[in-house]
């Protein structure tokens, strides 16, 4: 039997990462890929990082989240109803 093969995704010797929400550290997968939005006749393009997680405690939204020296803060929380979330992010100045 299998037991919790999702969370070696989020050991940062694999494909996760260390970070911290508003404070308390948390393990997920930053992901900081292309995203294309249309524009009119013409398309934007951009990066949306998104960080994939456990669902955390609360409304994530407005909070910080840093990953090393990076810094974001939590435009959108997407919990998927398994105990997952996709945190949308905009970069932190």
């Amino acid at each position: 039997m299998i037991q919790d093969p999702i969370t070696v995704f989020f050991n940062p010797g694999e494909f996760g990462v260390e970070a911290t929400l508003a404070g308390p550290p948390v393990r997920g997968i930053l992901d900081r890929g292309y995203a294309l939005g249309n524009v009119g006749l013409v398309g934007m393009a951009g990066a949306q990082p998104v960080f994939t997680c456990p669902t955390p405690a609360g409304d994530p939204v407005g909070q910080l989240l840093t990953v090393g020296a990076d810094s974001y803060l939590v435009a959108a929380h997407e919990p998927d109803g398994t105990g997952f979330s996709r945190l949308l992010l905009e970069v932190s100045a």
